[in-house]
């Protein structure tokens, strides 16, 4: 396990990654998936050394206008941080949820380790192989379910590369809350390398940067399971759940995307 005590180090390797390449102006894409047309946000530096597909927390729909208007969780930490994955080099996907996903301002229940979901980001992974490589998916909170119910559906083109996963739902607390130890089935079909970030200081009940090391000792077959845990940041406020405490790196994104890219360029 890696330990962040200090944000010096973290801020020189954005830095020096952050002169990696010109970034384009953000433009709305919608991808096609299943019957369904799912619309994201994409930034495209002049020489990628990768892609991300950035999966937002909380009930995942974003509300994404066709002119690029975020509606809901436009404070949510992969949300707000999105330029600066673009600026470290990697072609960036923001995606809302499928029209078909949605309920009205809601979405379906357990739609997030849902078949029709896998499907949806495994057309994301298809659109950004042909674009550069390797794929990445990263996913907060609740999209760790997401992330895992991909990386045990997909096969082929549409499978992501690596997968990370930042104050993520992964072990069972209660019946009130999901998570991948308990929703996700076949968890020995994850092969890929993982990265876990966690907040030491982080008060959520269902994400405490325990359930990295517990996360370990699932049956996973993962390639590799790398495991990052900050601290510090300013106390914030909200709910401790929510995007704007430790749950949510507050204060400490700059940190966050530098031990992400980090470890990304480690696997190349």
């Amino acid at each position: 396990m890696i330990e962040h005590a200090g944000r010096m180090a973290l801020l020189a390797l954005l830095a020096l990654t952050g002169l990696v390449t010109r970034v384009s102006a953000e433009q709305v894409v919608e991808i096609d998936a299943r019957s369904q047309r799912v619309r994201a946000l994409l930034q495209k530096p002049a020489q990628p050394v990768g892609s991300v597909i950035l999966l937002a927390g909380g009930n995942g729909n974003l509300g994404l206008g066709p002119n690029g208007h975020i509606a809901s969780l436009r404070g949510n930490q992969l949300v707000r941080s999105r330029d600066k994955y673009a600026a470290a080099g990697f072609v960036t996907l923001l995606p809302d949820i499928a029209p078909d996903l949605r309920e009205g301002a809601g979405v379906r229940p357990r739609y997030r380790w849902s078949e029709p979901h896998a499907r949806d980001i495994g057309a994301m992974v298809t659109y950004l192989r042909a674009i550069a490589e390797p794929v990445v998916l990263v996913g907060t909170s609740r999209a760790a379910l997401s992330v895992a119910n991909a990386a045990v559906r997909l096969t082929g083109k549409a499978r992501p590369d690596a997968l990370v996963i930042t104050s993520g739902m992964l072990m069972h607390v209660d019946e009130d809350q999901p998570s991948v130890e308990r929703v996700i089935e076949r968890l020995e079909r994850i092969t890929q390398p993982m990265l876990l970030v966690a907040h030491k200081n982080d008060d959520c009940v269902y994400t405490p940067a325990s359930s990295a090391a517990e996360f370990k000792m699932l049956p996973t077959r993962a390639a590799r399971v790398d495991s990052v845990v900050l601290r510090g940041g300013p106390e914030g406020w909200g709910e401790p759940c929510e995007a704007y405490g430790h749950h949510g790196f507050f204060g400490q994104d700059e940190e966050v995307v530098a031990a992400i890219v980090q470890w990304i360029r480690g696997l190349q």
